[in-house]
Order: C-alpha cells, then sequence, then structure tokens
C-alpha cells in the first residue's frame, strides 16, 4: 500500500490495536463471518483506519471481504479485500469507487471526516465445490487513529520520541536473516515492474527463510545468476492485480500464512515496542519512506519501501537489512533511530509480523500485537 504523502506528518503518535478473530466459530457451510471487532474505543477516539489479516492453507481459494460500524451505529455494506485465487490471480478492490462511509483503498479502511468507525467484521467464503474443511487460520484487524500523547505536548514535529533504551544487537532468528537484494532482479512488465519495486517480497523472503519455511523455487528464466530463486515466487504470489503491485500489505501476510506461518499486519506505537519484539528475536518487516538526504545510511529516497529490524544497537539505533542493498553484506545495515522512525511514521509504524504457527510472543501492554 502507498504510504501516507512524504509530508512530515502531523502527529507522531496513534491509538492502535490488533484485534485477533476466533477462526473456530462463525462458519455457516463454506462462508466464515467473524464476530464484532471492535478497537475498545469510542466517539472521537473511534479508529479512522483499519488493516485486515487473514491466513489461509496454501492452495485455498476464498473471497474475503470487510465491512464497518460507524460511531453512530450503522452497519455499512461488506466491500471487496481480495480475491484470493492461485498466485498471480490474486486481486485487491483497488480503491472502491461511490462507496459511503469508510473505504477500502486497495489494503487500508480509511475513515473519511465525520464517518470513523469502531467495529469492522471479516468474511471468508470459499467457492463452491471446495472442499468442506476449514482453510482459515488466522484473522486479525489492525486498528489506528491519532492520538497525541501528553508528553508530546509542544514537541516539534521532527522531534525523535524520547524512548531509547540501548539494545543488545540481533538475537535469536532475527539474527540469522541473511540479507537478499532486491537489485538483483531486473525491470520487467509484469508483477509490479520487477526487482526494483520488490521490497515487500524480497523482505518477506528474508524473514520466511529466517523462519525456516519451505519457499518453492521460481522458474529458472525468472532467477537472474547469483539471485536468490526464491523471491520471485513470493513475488507472484503477492502480485494484487488491482493495484498492480507486490506490495499489498494484506497480501503479503497472507503468502507468509500460506507458508504455514502466523502472519499478520500490524501498526506499532513506538521503536520500543518493536524492540520488545526484537529483544525475543523476532524480527519485523517495516513500512517506512523518506526523501533524499533524511535517512543517513541509505543510497537512496523513496515514496514507499519495506525492510527487515533485526534489532537495536547500544545506542537505541535500527539494526536493518535492507533488500535496498548491492549484494551481500552490504544490506546489513544501522540507521539512526530518529530519523528511521520519522521514516517509519508515514506508514503510522506498520509492521509485517511473522512467527511460526503458535509461536508465543511477548506480553503486550497496548494490545499492538
Amino acid at each position: 500500500m502507498p504510504p501516507e504523502p512524504l509530508s512530515r506528518p502531523a502527529a507522531r503518535s496513534w491509538r492502535t490495536r490488533l484485534v485477533r478473530a476466533s477462526v473456530e466459530h462463525g462458519w455457516r457451510g463454506r462462508t466464515w463471518t467473524s464476530a464484532v471487532l471492535e478497537p475498545g474505543w469510542s466517539g472521537e477516539a473511534a479508529a479512522d483506519q483499519a488493516v485486515a489479516s487473514w491466513n489461509l492453507d496454501a492452495g485455498a481459494t476464498a473471497l474475503v471481504e470487510l465491512r464497518a460500524r460507524t460511531a453512530d451505529g450503522v452497519w455499512h455494506p461488506w466491500q471487496l479485500l481480495a480475491r484470493w485465487g492461485a498466485p498471480g490471480d490474486r486481486r485487491s478492490a483497488g480503491r472502491a469507487d461511490g462507496v459511503t462511509g469508510p473505504v477500502v483503498e486497495t489494503d487500508v479502511l480509511t475513515a473519511g471526516d465525520g464517518d470513523r468507525f469502531d467495529a469492522v467484521q471479516l468474511r471468508v467464503s470459499l467457492p463452491e465445490g471446495a472442499p468442506v474443511s476449514r482453510p482459515l487460520r488466522l484473522a486479525a484487524v489492525s486498528f489506528s487513529a491519532p492520538a497525541m500523547a501528553p508528553s508530546d505536548a509542544g514537541r516539534p514535529e521532527d522531534a525523535a520520541p524520547q524512548d531509547t533504551v540501548p539494545g543488545a544487537g540481533a538475537l535469536g532468528v532475527a539474527a540469522t536473516v541473511t540479507p537478499l537484494s532486491q537489485r538483483a532482479y531486473p525491470e520487467r512488465d509484469d508483477l509490479g515492474g520487477g526487482g526494483p519495486s520488490w521490497c515487500s517480497p524480497t523482505s518477506l523472503t528474508m524473514v520466511a527463510l529466517g523462519w525456516g519455511a519451505a519457499i518453492p523455487d521460481a522458474a529458472p528464466e525468472e532467477v537472474p545468476d547469483g539471485a536468490d530463486p526464491r523471491v520471485p515466487w513470493v513475488a507472484r504470489a503477492a502480485y494484487d492485480a488491482a493495484y498492480d503491485g507486490t506490495g499489498n500489505w494484506s497480501f503479503n501476510a497472507a503468502v507468509a500464512g500460506g507458508l504455514g506461518l502466523d502472519a499478520v499486519v500490524t501498526r506499532l506505537s513506538s521503536l520500543r515496542s518493536a524492540q520488545v519484539l526484537t529483544d525475543v528475536g523476532i524480527p519485523l518487516i517495516a513500512s517506512i519512506s523518506f526523501g533524499p538526504g533524511e535517512l543517513a545510511g541509505a543510497d537512496y529516497d523513496t515514496a514507499g519501501h519495506l525492510l527487515v529490524i533485526r534489532g537495536f544497537d547500544a545506542a537505541g539505533d535500527v539494526l536493518v537489512a535492507d533488500p535496498a542493498n548491492p549484494g551481500g553484506a552490504a544490506g546489513l545495515r544501522t540507521y539512526p533511530r530518529a530519523a528511521f522512525d520519522a521514516a517509519w511514521c508515514h506508514s503510522r509504524r506498520t509492521v509485517y509480523l511473522l512467527t511460526p504457527r503458535g509461536h508465543a510472543l511477548p506480553p503486550t501492554a497496548g494490545g499492538e500485537w
């Protein structure tokens, strides 16, 4: 999903909560409908954005939909999130035109003026003739809304949050993430433009391999000499034909789910929250954007990019595996904490959180995961 505009965000803190749905209950034949999922806020604090995640077994196809309830108690019509078919045959709704109330734009449900929402439901419909087995393994919604913390009052918009805690480096699986380069793959006319746009599938491949997922190889003609053969397969699996790109956040989580992982898109409140996860060895895939010279150590600028957070150094700076690299160890970089956070804020600190199925997560005080 394209990030919010490159102008400096007016607010640097957001209410955020990930609400997981029971996938055991809510089935009627081949259709599953979640319970009403609420962030627990009300009135002016109702959500203005939400991102859904779903994990289906490999090979499953489905129609995935979402509907929202605005703060006035009105349920709005179901909207398409995905026609989830075979790799290469997956399509979001793009932007839903003519919809009143909150509207889905590729992978984000967004409220307009006066139509914030306080609840959503998800619906997954399997096609006629599909096995009666239930292939849905995980479903969740990440809610968010602007919320300026009292401690931030009077602080300049571009000031760094005072949340620095010394890190211990990259730990556990996060330390084993091997950098891959999206630059190893040429530009192409399909699959969202090829390597120059494949930051999300390249990052997803790095983390999924770190967890031991078995990813198929792409066809030999799609793999340049010396390039990892699995990245083009992930790119095809994540490709959204309506969006014409491989960066649909929900699609990437769904691809990871099909590889046997528990995968959600969520939004974190700070780099401190990210460090809680990396401190137990869990790498994160973060969505960032920044202008020329705004992120020291990066040899590029971007309107939207994804990379892997591996951990934090003793100064609290961010250790990453960045797919925008010329190859090899050049992908292991350290980005300054404040500048990285400013770049991350453009997506409301969005991350893909991937773990093996059933893997324990550390406690989260704010319900961020």
